[in-house]
């Protein structure tokens, strides 16, 4: 395919993709048939290209950076008057050299039936490798402009996806059903331009080794519990505001002088998901399961209740555990009104633990018997009663892991739990 987009200047506006795949059934092949135990058996692959003009690190995006339809050209905004003078303000640099951001994806999967189709699934390796990133790189404030919209640099998704169907029992009447699938990916930046080596982005840092989802924070060391302040690792000694502890390490007191550092990643080790479906004559019981194990998340909404300012706003009830008196063991600093940003400052305190468990959607349903259902003059007749997130298990209660995959979190509703009752059915 070849598409055009008005996003980038004439000289680089069209952009041609293409792919390729194939299928080798196995099962078809001699060698094969002789084996009983097989009933199907398929390797399959396939190389292709995508184009991008959307903006943003693509893959599972990172963060909203979208550009606009003329993201090439310089543009301007009016309306910026000084009393009766007219004004105009210039927004943004424009670039003639930008160009279309492509995805080249190879997939390699074996897809498999054994012992009458009681166990099947499908093996999956898949390596998408991003070029020419669309990103809005930030520039000096002496600029008078925010960020330039430019090509980046280059990195890749890899991993292994595994989807798995078994029947532990199936009889004339009663059949119970397990479907469950894993995934596990690995993210790495491999090229970024000689102008801009690093690029730091809300609570992440892009460079050459490191993911997108790598975490770039402040380095969180806990409370003093002699004077109640919170403590961080020192960039430098400062005697204002620094220590030395018996170990050696430096510490400070002030977020100013903390020293950032990588501190884990919002990739999770596994995620997935898993139903049991079970059947007896019309009636079938289903219950789907997702989980996700390991990675972390930014809870900036609970940094937000822990804060000590804001009249009338909520607080959370950890706040109750400040410290108070010396001696104290604490993770919450003390109530002090001349350190009220100690309380909420940005840092690696507020990385969670991002594994959960969630009972997605149970569903229990009766499906009429045909020789009703025609009398009815009805078709695929069935009764229903659905309950969704009736139970989800996490690190911190309330915390909804499931809003960004890029592993931060914001004031959004968690989510709803509901029941339906349906009647379903076709004339």
């Amino acid at each position: 395919r070849r598409d055009g987009s008005s996003k980038f200047y004439r000289d680089t506006r069209w952009g041609t993709f293409y792919s390729v795949s194939g299928a080798w059934r196995l099962d078809q092949e001699n060698f094969v048939r002789a084996i009983p135990a097989i009933n199907s058996l398929k390797m399959r692959t396939s190389y292709g290209q995508t184009g991008n003009d959307g903006g943003g690190i693509t893959a599972t995006d990172a963060a909203d950076n979208g550009i606009g339809y003329y993201a090439w050209q310089p543009l301007y905004e009016l309306n910026r008057n000084n009393a009766l003078e007219g004004g105009i303000l210039q927004t943004s640099l424009g670039n003639r050299n930008l160009e279309w951001e492509s995805s080249n994806s190879v997939d390699v999967a074996l897809e498999f039936g054994l012992f009458k189709n009681r166990v099947s699934g499908t093996i999956e390796y898949f390596n998408r490798q991003s070029s020419n990133l669309i990103f809005a790189v930030p520039l000096p404030l002496s600029s008078g402009i925010q960020t330039v919209t430019r090509n980046i640099g280059t990195m890749y998704n890899r991993g292994l996806e595994l989807e798995l169907g078994i029947e532990p029992v199936r009889t004339q009447n009663f059949t119970w059903r397990i479907d469950l699938n894993a995934t596990r990916i690995k993210n790495k930046i491999t090229k970024m331009p000689n102008e801009n080596p690093e690029i730091i982005q809300d609570t992440k840092k892009f460079k050459v080794g490191s993911s997108i989802f790598d975490f770039w924070l402040r380095e969180y060391k806990g409370v003093n519990p002699v004077t109640g302040e919170v403590q961080y690792r020192a960039v430098s000694y400062v005697p204002a505001n620094s220590r030395i502890t018996e170990a050696g390490d430096t510490l400070t007191t002030s977020i100013n002088n903390a020293r950032f550092h990588y501190n884990g990643s919002s990739i999770p080790k596994l995620t997935g998901g898993i139903t049991n479906t079970f059947r007896y004559k019309g009636i079938s019981l289903s219950g789907l399961l997702v989980y996700q194990l390991g990675g972390k998340v930014y809870d900036g909404a609970y940094s937000a209740l822990m804060s000590s300012g804001g009249y009338g706003s909520a607080k959370s009830v950890d706040v109750l555990r400040r410290w108070r008196n010396p001696g104290d063991v604490t993770d919450v600093p003390r109530m002090d009104a001349a350190r009220t940003s100690d309380f909420d400052a940005a840092s690696d305190r507020w990385l969670t633990d991002a594994s959960y468990l969630n009972i997605r959607t149970v569903t229990l349903s009766y499906s009429l018997p045909s020789v009703i259902s025609r009398k009815l003059f009805l078709e695929n007749a069935q009764v229903y009663v659905s309950g969704e997130n009736f139970f989800i298990l996490s690190r911190r209660k309330g915390m909804n892991v499931q809003q960004n995959f890029g592993g931060t979190t914001g004031n959004v509703f968690s989510s709803a739990k509901s029941l339906v009752l349906g009647v379903s059915f076709t004339l």
